[in-house]
């Protein structure tokens, strides 16, 4: 070798040690560093069972009913370790004297529904803490308290099916269910002083069904007490969809929810009991002790709205089941709580945004009997 080429690398070494410093770091090589990515991605991105808590996500908002929702947790930034809870409620819808149906499904374990006319057979009647009746009003009865088991939840996901039970020998009818966006920061089921928390009206005996259900959004006949879902006007929303009463004899529909706003993932307290004994009412007011209402909220969700007409007067025809995945901080009884009783939330911008943005593109009403063969292809829409 010349001179002059040993020269040459010498000059070009020196070059290099002057634009970088005797002190810097040895940069580790590039089959080093995507090791460190795929182990991180590991740790933060992959639960047990080897697929990501996004696609959990995802499969529970799709697939309410299905295997793969239960124990799911929002993809989000809570710090906490949480619990899962998964509950199931069953209506059975009679029809009125007029061969009409009314169903408001609610993301609200408390309150999972409640029907105008008075349609759920298995419910109770409608009434206000302090003992007024609301007209020919019915309420599905939910959960009595989660006090106990999670001290703070959030709907991840529910979703609703809907079947015919009436004899396939006499299946008239037409069902039409839609998707209606709850007002934001409703309470449910009357939006009135609760908790020192402003609301719409001075004192529950002061309100009525129709009050309520222009306050929710949901179409209605008239503004009164005695309103009943107006069926007609269901046609109007963007997501809605007809079935024949036979279809729902032979398979049913299912239906998913779709998330409205960020309210929807908001942790709501769990500790009081839904118009049980922690609802005391006074002669001008009703308010919650130990003054936090945000278990009776159900917005940041659709409500899901059935209507049905022609159908046998007073007899029983549909039946619908309800199921709400939750997720919560552990209810610690026995010592300090060691999360905050009002979590705050961030939302992650990818993982829980692109699940949610795979809801908005779904379909919210499937037939039964095409989940059965969409599942035996492996499709998860």
């Amino acid at each position: 070798m010349t001179n002059t080429s040993k020269k040459t690398k010498t000059r070009t070494r020196s070059a290099k040690n002057k634009q970088r410093p005797t002190s810097a770091p040895k940069q580790p090589s590039a089959a080093s560093q995507k090791a460190v990515q795929s182990a991180v991605a590991r740790v933060h991105s992959m639960p047990k069972s080897g697929i990501s808590y996004a696609e959990l996500y995802r499969r529970a908002l799709l697939n309410p009913f299905s295997s793969d929702a239960l124990g799911v947790r929002v993809p989000d930034q809570f710090f906490a370790p949480t619990a899962t809870l998964a509950l199931r409620e069953f209506a059975s819808l009679k029809a009125d004297a007029n061969g009409t149906i009314d169903f408001i499904g609610l993301a609200n374990p408390f309150n999972p529904a409640v029907s105008p006319r008075g349609c759920i057979s298995n419910g109770s009647t409608l009434t206000t803490p302090d003992g007024t009746s609301i007209a020919n009003g019915a309420i599905l009865n939910g959960q009595t308290g989660l006090n106990g088991k999670i001290k703070n939840y959030r709907v991840v996901s529910w979703g609703l099916r809907i079947r015919n039970t009436a004899s396939m020998t006499n299946a008239s009818g037409i069902v039409t269910t839609a998707l209606v966006p709850i007002h934001q920061r409703l309470r449910i089921p009357h939006n009135y002083l609760i908790g020192n928390q402003a609301g719409g009206g001075t004192g529950a005996g002061n309100l009525h069904i129709g009050y309520w259900m222009q306050n929710a959004g949901i179409p209605s006949n008239a503004y009164t007490s005695t309103s009943v879902v107006s069926i007609d006007n269901l046609l109007d929303l963007p997501y809605h969809a007809r079935h024949q009463s036979m279809v729902l004899a032979e398979g049913g529909v299912e239906v998913r929810p779709k998330v409205t706003d960020p309210m929807g993932l908001v942790f709501r307290n769990a500790a009081d009991s839904y118009w049980g004994s922690d609802m005391q009412a006074t002669t001008s007011a009703v308010y919650v002790q130990p003054g936090d209402a945000s278990y009776l909220m159900c917005d940041g969700w659709t409500s899901v709205v059935i209507g049905g007409s022609g159908f046998p007067a007073n007899t029983a025809v549909l039946d619908v089941e309800m199921i709400y995945h939750l997720e919560g901080s552990p209810d610690v009884s026995s010592g300090t709580i060691f999360v905050p009783d009002t979590p705050v939330v961030q939302l992650d911008p990818v993982g829980a945004l692109l699940a949610q943005a795979d809801l908005n593109k779904a379909q919210p009403f499937i037939k039964i009997a095409a989940r059965a063969a969409m599942a035996a292809f492996g499709s998860s829409l």
